[in-house]
């Protein structure tokens, strides 16, 4: 009894099936990825710079960080999905709520991940340089930086996911355009094909932006290419 006897098509569709649906002509593959990736871009991008000027910020008083960083934590922990609905309500069903919801997800690992690694330096360098004659400035960028950048790379790589993740919650809210929204209606009309095949390029867009970011922490911190 061949596989497909046993797994109704609808439910675990062959390989075959999968490939034949990126060259249907009434899904307008190219503009669905484009939707996808402008959200994830755009979040990526905004979640990044807000995340590294919040980390800096936090780092260098430690007033706010004793504030907000209790504040912080605990966004990071309520589930975005639930939080979508609420960011629609408020701002339209538009692109700005679509990239707003992937600048949540993305942002606080970053500002977490980047914090710690400025505020976890050596103490006695820090004095060292101070007694040098050193600023603040100059410790920072002397020391807190270059030791908060592989940490800030960790951070880039599960935001870089977690905008993917944004992205699609905010096509399943709403949105008539992107992968998110082609799975979400392949679902509804039971075509697993087409839904399968959507994931298949969600992970690709993924792997491109993981890679991405890790290519240029290979060549921007050669000191750990070697660990």
């Amino acid at each position: 009894m061949s596989g497909n006897d046993i797994i109704p098509r609808f439910l675990l569709p062959p390989p075959s099936a999968i490939v034949q649906e990126f060259f249907r002509s009434n899904v307008g593959w190219p503009d669905q990825i484009g939707a996808t990736l402008r959200e994830i871009l755009f979040g990526f991008l905004f979640g990044t710079m807000g995340g590294l000027a919040l980390a800096i910020m936090i780092t260098e008083s430690s007033l706010l960080r004793k504030t907000l960083l209790p504040y912080i934590v605990m966004t990071e922990a309520l589930p975005k999905i639930a939080i979508a609905p609420l960011i629609y309500i408020l701002l339209g069903f538009n692109d700005i709520s679509r990239v707003i919801m992937v600048v949540l997800l993305s942002f606080f690992p970053i500002v977490l991940s980047t914090s710690t690694g400025l505020v976890d330096v050596d103490k006695n360098l820090v004095y060292l340089l101070k007694t040098l004659g050193a600023g603040e400035w100059q410790v920072f960028y002397k020391v807190r930086l270059p030791n908060a950048t592989h940490n800030l790379f960790i951070g880039l790589r599960l935001g870089a996911l977690g905008a993917v993740v944004g992205a699609v919650i905010s096509e399943f809210v709403s949105s008539t355009t992107g992968l998110g929204f082609l799975i979400i209606n392949a679902q509804n009309t039971f075509d697993t094909a087409l839904a399968f095949a959507a994931f298949t390029l969600l992970g690709l867009l993924s792997l491109t932006l993981y890679g991405s970011i890790e290519l240029a922490a290979y060549l921007l911190m050669p000191w750990y290419r070697k660990k």
